[in-house]
């Protein structure tokens, strides 16, 4: 059995970015390369104090920028620069993301 590995967690162009890559014992990706996901969700200041509503109640800290998060699961690899500028990176970003997935 496997489990997902942090290979990259920072700010890229005012989103949150984590680059996760699946790692099994079997070596299933073989020379497919490796399994990756990453996740995407937008850095608010906001988020910080949440306001009230008509009710007085306060939302959940964070739950917003949790409904907002992108996940890609591209397959192959070679797919997710093309994948993070369709979602709004710039190429030199993408770029910088994809250079955080191990070979």
């Amino acid at each position: 059995m496997g489990e997902w590995k942090t290979v990259y967690e920072d700010e890229v162009e005012e989103r949150w970015v984590t680059v996760k890559v699946y790692e099994s014992e079997d070596d299933m990706a073989g020379d497919e390369g490796p399994v990756v996901r990453v996740t995407v969700a937008s850095i608010d200041d906001n988020d910080a104090k949440p306001e009230q509503d008509e009710d007085g109640q306060r939302p959940i800290a964070g739950l917003e920028a949790a409904d907002s998060s992108i996940t890609l699961e591209p397959d192959p690899v070679e797919d997710l620069e093309e994948e993070l500028i369709e979602i709004g990176f710039s190429p030199v970003a993408a770029a910088w993301i994809v250079s955080k997935v191990p070979a």
